[in-house]
């Protein structure tokens, strides 16, 4: 499971500097143009499956307000031979979950003097 997991950050970060490079070019980038890939990633099912991860992870879309995505899982559980992944997909429940993560960013940011990013500004 952890080598699968490995497996499937180290695409998602080729992905975002292979987006970062078709917007800015062919050539080494900065950190602030790899933010910006992994900003703008739409990894969808064909996507997946042309990657070969087909089943190890589902659809993707990411932007500055939303650094993971959509906040999803699967369930698999040990048989006592194999691994069994459960059909279908959780999906968290924001409206609980989304005020919480808010206000121990905010909170983290008044504590380490973080100036808050503008993602509206940036995106003009």
């Amino acid at each position: 499971m952890l080598y699968n997991r490995g497996m499937t950050a180290a695409m998602v970060t080729v992905e975002a500097v292979r987006k970062a490079q078709v917007n800015f070019g062919r050539k080494p980038l900065t950190g602030v143009q790899v933010r910006w890939g992994l900003e703008n990633l739409h990894i969808d099912d064909a996507a997946i499956k042309k990657l070969g991860f087909a089943g190890y992870m589902t659809p993707v879309s990411t932007s500055c307000v939303n650094h993971s995505g959509e906040a999803q899982a699967r369930v698999q559980t040990w048989d006592g031979k194999k691994w069994v992944v459960h059909p279908g997909v959780l999906h968290a429940d924001n409206t609980i979950l989304k005020p919480m993560i808010r206000a121990s960013a905010e909170k983290y940011a008044v504590e380490k003097k973080i100036t808050k990013r503008d993602c509206a500004k940036e995106a003009g």
